[in-house]
């Protein structure tokens, strides 16, 4: 009796939830076809594509789930035999009316693969040849501008030996906090409104104040380091979130629901676009670093990877997301960080030797950090 009451629900489920399922895939294609084409500029296909791996995900369980449903409704052996001898013969239903079209499944294991090579390939562990000289270590982090103990931040920072120290979010009043810093660190600058913060063991040659954005304004610094008689250029910046203007004097930094209403890249995109033609005159070997509020699926990743290396894509190993931290926003403790959106990007003239994300620190961000060495010739 269990059983076929358990059988007659799972055939009334069957048909909805395959046509459910191929709704899905049938999305599913039609979004990964505007991505192939480059599609951008509507906010939502925009925020799709920052959140696409996770569109994916659910594959794993709708490509088997019909077939797993029709198993289980399938007739028992001997209920088969008992019905057969105690019915009239009927017709045989025509072929294909009783399961899902097989188009579904096909599709569904075309975007499989399609997934796995856009989203699993570039985070499959890579072979990094050693180095051969000596290295620099260069480390970012949005320390989170409402972080109330650094203490942890600072510990960890000078225990990184890092030569170079990319800072994100520290306001006006920040100064006192990053002591330690200061104390351990000959060199700094910053811009004004503590959006980007430099820490160097290299001496500062030059310092200049980038304009990413005119109105309402977004700015960057680029230190020319002098290091060991090899100059670098260092670009510090933290671009604005994808969102649209709203009323000044609110709270900017959210992430729920009224947040993805307001999802809009053009600004930062634009912010984007400008640095990389600031780029194309940079004569000497780049590093560009910070809180670039980008998702590596979204399209204009391709723009900056046209242009630079990425150094976690050279020589990190996973997914190397770094935000947000679920404990520091009040989420679960077991939930990982959703995206990876702070880099380190360096010129032809450098190579990564490795690629890390840090520990949590007390901030909403990871900190990322990576080695280089040059590139004779």
């Amino acid at each position: 009796m269990a059983w076929s009451t358990a059988h007659r629900w799972l055939e009334n489920l069957s048909r909805p939830l395959r046509r459910l399922v191929s709704a899905y895939a049938l999305l599913l294609a039609l979004f990964a076809l505007l991505r192939l084409l480059r599609v951008s500029g509507i906010p939502l296909l925009d925020l799709a594509n920052t959140f696409a791996p996770y569109l994916f995900m659910p594959l794993v369980i709708t490509f088997p789930l019909p077939i797993l449903v029709m198993r289980a409704t399938a007739e028992q052996p001997g209920e088969v035999a008992r019905k057969r001898l105690s019915s009239p013969r009927k017709a045989a239903p025509a072929t294909g009316s009783r399961h899902a079209p097989h188009w579904s499944g096909l599709l569904q294991l075309a975007l499989i693969v399609i997934g796995l090579y856009w989203f699993a390939l570039p985070a499959l562990y890579k072979t990094v040849a050693p180095p051969q000289g000596e290295t620099f270590r260069v480390i970012t982090f949005n320390v989170q501008g409402s972080n109330r103990d650094l203490g942890q931040a600072m510990d960890w920072l000078l225990g990184q030996a890092a030569d170079i120290i990319l800072l994100q979010e520290t306001a006006e009043g920040y100064d006192s906090r990053l002591a330690p810093l200061y104390a351990a660190y000959a060199h700094e600058d910053h811009v004004e409104d503590g959006h980007a913060r430099v820490f160097s063991r290299y001496a500062i040659m030059q310092s200049e104040v980038i304009v990413l954005e005119d109105e309402p304004g977004r700015w960057a610094l680029r230190l020319l380091l002098d290091q060991d008689g090899r100059e670098l250029a260092v670009y510090a910046l933290h671009l604005t979130l994808p969102l649209s203007p709203r009323e000044k004097n609110t709270i900017e930094e959210d992430i729920g629901l009224e947040a993805l209403l307001r999802y809009d890249e053009a600004r930062r995109n634009a912010q984007i676009r400008r640095l990389l033609t600031l780029l194309k005159a940079e004569s000497v070997p780049t590093i560009v670093a910070g809180d670039f509020n980008m998702s590596d699926t979204s399209l204009i990743y391709a723009e900056l990877a046209g242009q630079l290396r990425d150094a976690w894509r050279g020589a990190g190993a996973g997914a190397g997301r770094t935000w947000p931290l679920a404990e520091a926003i009040g989420w679960p403790r077991i939930i990982r960080p959703l995206l990876r959106i702070d880099y380190i990007w360096h010129s032809d003239s450098l190579r990564p030797t490795n690629a890390a994300v840090g520990a949590p620190i007390g901030s909403d961000h990871l900190p990322l950090l990576a080695e280089f060495e040059w590139i004779d010739g």
